[in-house]
């Protein structure tokens, strides 16, 4: 390394040359790294998805959901199966155990499935794929005077012009369902012989498209086709069915009403009392953020001058803005950082060694983007603030080697004696301090789950930023300072900085060495006093005036007011709910000055809320609130309180709850989770829990995914009906078909897919007298009324049944405000009382999910990470200075950093937070990069001969500007996003508060501690040495 060093240093273009390879580097990596949110991360999960029509959840349970399960639970490669039956469907989210390889798992999962599984009729294959993750990029919406049919042909042509300019994907929500429905009486089918199964088979074996080969070839090949298949309400009406004992057979539309509309069932969303779609365009991790969102606003200006009159074109909300206004803070705060940085830099240094080590900066920045790009990385939330946190960092191997060089220069020495002294003197240093950074930084990658994947960034950006530090300030700046300090004059410095070098000589020789020369009179006492700050610290914590949250809780700009209804309620009466919340909404918007809310937008028939799937049915309703998001408008909390106090609740509803999207994991911040037993023992306990959960202040939400579902009517064959020939399979496969319906055939209109429907009529579909007079046909075929045959008998139903690997499991879950209580101590409570009294009772296993579960196992990676941490560092440290005993000298700087940190957090009104324990790992690896260069100086003094005291002065006055220098460049980078107020500074704080007031305590106590330590090593050193001495010289005693 030493001779490179001499290479580049000596020769006149290679440093110059080396340096605009990396600049080169840097731009193509500018130029082709993606941008996105967060950080891009492996999703080892397979989901599977079986659809069956019209079954409950329980059936869906049993027919679906254990058999799928028993066909694939012995697959080794399976780490966890989570599986939820809900109506008509069964969905299943499966993870592997890591490592395992995702094609052949989805194949392994496949065929098992297939091999075992046996359907029960009327159900769909199921689907096996990989989940694949989009990113919103934008929500629009489209809203207008217009009809249903030409709301959707808007939107499909939005999704076909997106797709065509380079979106991956479009989603939507609200689009309304074209279907024709063909509805007859069961009075109607009655008098035919036939049921609705019968008659729908009748249909399609005339309404069919079906080749029919080629003839003709002799006289020019003709392909024959048969084109029977009705595409409209007119055609399909006049399909012909054959009837037994009738040659000619029935047109349809005189024994039933055919229908071109849209599903009266689904849920529609409307906009100021008109109806609207929702449009999501999406991105793939392989896409860059803005430039979809580049593409997505061009479509927007493109599109809105020709939309029909009246029609609004409205952006909801902009997702990629955040990343942008993220990108633009950052680099504002950078960049302010970074003028910080040049000023102490011209403060301490000449000004001709101060431009070369801020160019250096730049430099080093292009080349770590140069390596980012090389390995795949991104730019992102996480990376900036990882280059952010190491512009500090990117400048100290500069300032060491160049304030080295410049004191050599100074002493004497020719420019590139001075250049070429200075390196290879701190080579050992510099490496060994670098090592030791990485060292600390590289534990942070071991940490799992979903909070690893997101912050393996900055541990990423840190360890490149060094690489490339290193490689510029032993490659390129000994060459650029012996070139610049030969072409000036050794006293040409102005008056200005004569001055500077004056005062701070004057400092150091009259303030700070007398000072050393009294602290280590007492080395002890120091070391005392500054453990005894840290224990003091420690009580912070432990007493409760520092809290600790997982997770920052950061306001979203969206608030999603949920109702849910008791079955049977009217669409109208939900309707009217959602219209009193809109006006109660308003009126706080009034209240709060008109700038709070942006829009309001109805979703009917639906209950979504972030991080779960919507419920649908008549009972439900949505109304979804855009906030402005304003850096001075209030709280979202303060917002969802007045808007509470406003809202009358009617009779009848159910559940109620606002919500709102918050920054960080998506978990809840307490999420209980039940396993064992059976349905009704799951939701006993979980109502207990709740029960316990409403006794918290700041607990809001409260609620479990076993939702109570519509009223059964559980049916039972009669002794009758048996006599008669019927099974119950046959009086099942009626029923579904009456009330149920039965698709005939699907078909694609410009695009839009149109479902053609068989049905009884709304009228008798929708009334439970229709059950009294249902004509059911025996085996025989006869035909007798359903009561004749079946009896019924009331049962509360569940609207969704969970499973975790194998078992009945439910999860209890709860929003906290951060501002009036602690998920962490209110979890910590229900464990130690409440939990085990409920299991125990109940029957059951107990887990902790969520946020909670994630901060657990980051815990335990962390515990792991420290070890591993300090083993690297005291080896990288014995291995430099050649001794057991002298890296404790540096170690024992470690706990003085984080003193300081936990300060700084009180003193900021701070609840630590997980990214204040990432801040921890970088500011250990930061603060002893002081230690290791003021340990080295005193080895070297030691080698010369120096006095063990004499040379610890002399080595903590010689290093005094470096371990200023150091210091105060890394805080000076951080000290802006401290004093940010925007939302999307609010979780990276913690972490930067961590740095700087824990690397502006550690650096004052390192010029305290590190000389006491030392000294107290020699002290004992020479005790052991003169005990030896006197044991060895004692005369032997006489025999």
């Amino acid at each position: 390394m030493t001779t490179f060093v001499q290479l580049f240093a000596k020769h006149r273009v290679a440093a110059n040359l080396l340096m605009v390879v990396m600049i080169i580097a840097g731009l193509i990596g500018v130029d082709r790294l993606r941008t996105q949110f967060f950080p891009s991360f492996d999703l080892d999960i397979i989901t599977i998805s079986a659809s069956w029509s019209g079954a409950t959840a329980e059936d869906v349970q049993v027919g679906l959901t254990i058999p799928i399960e028993n066909s694939i639970k012995e697959l080794a490669l399976i780490d966890s199966i989570d599986a939820t039956s809900q109506f008509g469907s069964a969905n299943f989210r499966i993870e592997l155990v890591d490592g395992a390889n995702l094609s052949q798992a989805l194949d392994d999962i496949s065929q098992h499935i297939n091999q075992n599984l046996i359907l029960p009729e009327g159900a769909e294959d199921p689907v096996v794929s990989a989940l694949t993750r989009y990113e919103n990029i934008s929500n629009l919406l489209i809203t207008g005077p217009l009809t249903p049919f030409e709301l959707q042909k808007l939107a499909l042509k939005a999704e076909q012009e997106l797709l065509v300019k380079g979106i991956r994907r479009v989603e939507f929500r609200g689009l309304p369902a074209r279907e024709i429905q063909v509805e007859t009486s069961a009075e109607t089918i009655a008098s035919l012989g036939l049921t609705l199964d019968t008659l729908a088979d009748r249909i399609l074996t005339q309404a069919r498209d079906l080749p029919a080969g080629t003839t003709g070839r002799d006289d020019g090949e003709r392909q024959l086709r048969s084109l029977e298949q009705g595409r409209n309400q007119t055609d399909i009406a006049n399909t012909i069915i054959s009837l037994d004992g009738s040659p000619v057979g029935v047109r349809l539309g005189s024994i039933a009403t055919v229908r071109d509309r849209v599903n009266p069932k689904a849920p529609y969303l409307t906009h100021q009392r008109q109806l609207a779609v929702e449009i999501i365009p999406q991105r793939t991790e392989n896409d860059s953020t803005l430039a979809m969102a580049e593409i997505t606003n061009q479509w927007i200006a493109e599109t809105t001058p020709q939309l029909p009159a009246g029609t609004q074109l409205i952006v909801l909300d902009e997702r990629w803005q955040y990343l942008n206004d993220r990108i633009n803070l950052l680099l504002k705060n950078g960049l302010t950082g970074l003028l910080f940085v040049i000023i102490i830099l011209y403060l301490f240094l000449n000004p001709r060694v101060a431009f070369w080590v801020t160019l250096g900066i730049p430099v080093s920045f292009l080349a770590t983007l140069g390596i980012l790009w090389l390995f795949g990385g991104t730019i992102n939330m996480i990376s900036l603030f990882g280059m952010i946190m190491a512009l500090g960092i990117i400048v100290d191997d500069a300032i060491v080697v160049a304030e080295d060089t410049l004191t050599l220069y100074q002493s004497g020495q020719t420019p590139l004696n001075s250049a070429l002294m200075g390196s290879e003197r701190m080579l050992a240093p510099v490496v060994s301090s670098s090592l030791t950074t990485i060292a600390a930084f590289t534990p942070l990658l071991i940490v799992g789950g979903v909070i690893g994947s997101i912050l393996k960034d900055i541990p990423i950006i840190v360890i490149c930023v060094i690489i490339a530090s290193l490689i510029e300030c032993f490659l390129i700046l000994p060459g650029h300072l012996q070139q610049s300090l030969g072409r000036g004059h050794r006293n040409s410095e102005g008056r200005i900085r004569k001055a500077l070098d004056r005062g701070f000589l004057n400092f150091r020789d009259n303030a700070f060495r007398p000072f050393v020369r009294v602290i280590l009179k007492a080395p002890a006492l120091t070391l005392i006093t500054a453990l005894t700050v840290f224990i003091l610290s420690v009580g912070l914590i432990s007493g409760g005036r520092v809290k600790f949250t997982f997770f920052p809780s950061i306001d979203g700009t969206t608030l999603w007011a949920g109702a849910q209804f008791t079955t049977g309620t009217t669409p109208d009466d939900v309707d009217r709910f959602l219209e009193h919340l809109e006006e109660t909404v308003n009126a706080v918007n009034y209240e709060f000055g008109v700038d709070v809310i942006r829009h309001t937008l109805m979703q009917h028939r639906q209950l979504s809320a972030p991080g779960m799937r919507g419920e649908t049915g008549d009972h439900f309703g949505t109304l979804k609130v855009v906030l402005t998001g304003k850096l001075d408008g209030p709280p979202n909390e303060t917002i969802i309180n007045a808007w509470r106090q406003k809202i009358e609740l009617p009779a009848g509803i159910e559940k109620f709850s606002i919500r709102q999207a918050r920054g960080g994991p998506p978990s809840k911040p307490i999420e209980i989770k039940l396993t064992g037993g059976d349905a009704e023992t799951l939701k006993a306990a979980s109502l207990e829990i709740q029960d316990i959960l409403r006794r918290y202040s700041g607990v809001s939400n409260i609620d479990d995914d076993l939702p109570f579902g519509a009223e059964q009517l559980v049916v039972r064959l009669t002794p009758q009906g048996r006599q008669l020939n019927l099974t119950s399979q046959q009086l099942a496969r009626q029923l579904r078909g009456a009330f149920e319906g039965r698709t005939l055939q699907t078909f694609y209109e410009d695009g839009i897919e149109v479902d053609v429907l068989l049905s009884l009529s709304e009228s008798e579909r929708d009334r439970l007298a229709t059950l009294d007079k249902l004509p059911i046909i025996t085996g025989s075929g006869a035909t007798v009324s359903l009561p004749t045959v079946a009896t019924f008998e009331s049962k509360r139903g569940l609207d969704k049944l969970r499973r975790t690997d194998g078992q009945m499991s439910i999860v209890i879950s709860a929003d906290v405000n951060n501002l009036i209580a602690n998920a962490s101590e209110i979890l910590s409570n229900i464990r130690t009382k409440a939990l085990p009294e409920i299991t125990a009772k109940f029957g059951l296993k107990s887990s902790i999910q969520g946020r909670a579960q994630d901060r657990e196992e980051t815990f335990a990676d962390m515990k792991v990470g420290v070890l591993v941490a300090l083993t690297m560092i005291y080896i990288i440290l014995a291995w430099v200075f050649s001794s057991y005993s002298w890296p404790f000298a540096v170690l024992v700087a470690i706990p003085l950093g984080l003193t300081g940190a936990i300060g700084g957090h009180w003193l900021m009104g701070l609840d630590l937070t997980v990214l204040s324990l990432f801040g921890f790992f970088g500011l250990s690896g930061i603060v002893i990069n002081d230690s290791i260069v003021l340990v080295d100086t005193y080895r070297r003094l030691i080698d010369t001969g120096e006095d063990h005291m004499e040379a610890i002065i002399k080595a903590s006055c010689l290093r005094f500007r470096a371990v200023l220098l150091t210091s105060l460049t890394t805080i000076a980078g951080l000290t802006p996003i401290l004093f940010e107020t925007s939302p999307q500074a609010q979780f990276l704080i913690p972490m930067a508060t961590t740095i700087v007031f824990g690397l502006a305590y550690g650096t004052v106590l390192v010029l305290m501690i590190v000389p006491s330590v030392l000294s107290l090593i020699e002290r004992n050193r020479s005790q052991k040495a003169r005990r030896h001495l006197h044991n060895s010289t004692a005369p032997e005693p006489m025999s």
